[in-house]
């Protein structure tokens, strides 16, 4: 059965106060990015190449977890659209940051859906804050080092992910430089560095 690959656009953010949030400045703004995402339901037969794009705002809550979903437009069905947001309040996210700080968040994503099956790998995971810090951490399993045990150290601060071992996971679910990667890995390896919104995400194949 097909289910529904999911690109996302983060559109731009707003803090609760109703500031607008155009642009990251310094350190002072980080928006969240989804870090987890459960399938949408295929998209409707009446979907041009069975495609859609859906216009989201979401109340991300200091810990990542969705707490609220509105649809700004719709995909013509309201029974998609329902099944569709019950879907996103089960996504994770990175929380957003102020100062350094997680901040509730609410945020405008845009999300492309396109009907393909799903390639379902078990995956673990170790997120950075800095590239410098992935790299050294690169280095090290490249060196033999255990990925388990530095996948206990490396997680998202604040996150509700606080394990490296994602399970099985659908690999259309991410970013295209990160799928292409995850497609060609072998059981027992890892990639690179791969960059995924404000973060430097380093994944393994289990099986």
């Amino acid at each position: 059965m097909k289910r529904s690959t999911i690109f996302l656009t983060l559109a731009f953010a707003v803090l609760l106060g109703g500031c607008s949030i155009f642009a990251i400045r310094g350190n002072e703004m980080v928006m969240p990015v989804a870090i987890e995402k459960s399938v949408l339901p295929q998209a409707p037969a009446y979907a041009p190449n069975g495609s859609l794009f859906l216009k989201t705002r979401l109340l991300i809550t200091k810990r990542g977890e969705v707490k609220r979903v509105q649809l700004i437009n719709s995909s013509g069905d309201p029974t998609w659209d329902s099944a569709a947001a019950v879907a996103i309040t089960h996504w994770k996210y990175s929380p957003g940051l102020d100062g350094g700080k997680p901040v509730e968040m609410s945020v405008i994503q845009v999300v492309h859906v396109i009907s393909t099956p799903p390639l379902r790998v078990h995956l673990r995971q170790m997120w950075f804050s800095s590239e410098s810090e992935a790299d050294s951490v690169l280095a090290m399993l490249r060196g033999g080092s255990s990925f388990d045990s530095l996948a206990e150290i490396h997680f998202i601060p604040n996150s509700v992910l606080h394990s490296g071992d994602m399970g099985l996971v659908n690999i259309y679910l991410f970013p295209r430089n990160v799928r292409r990667q995850l497609a060609n890995l072998k059981p027992r390896t890892f990639t690179s560095v791969l960059p995924i919104g404000p973060y430097y995400v380093i994944f393994e194949r289990v099986t």
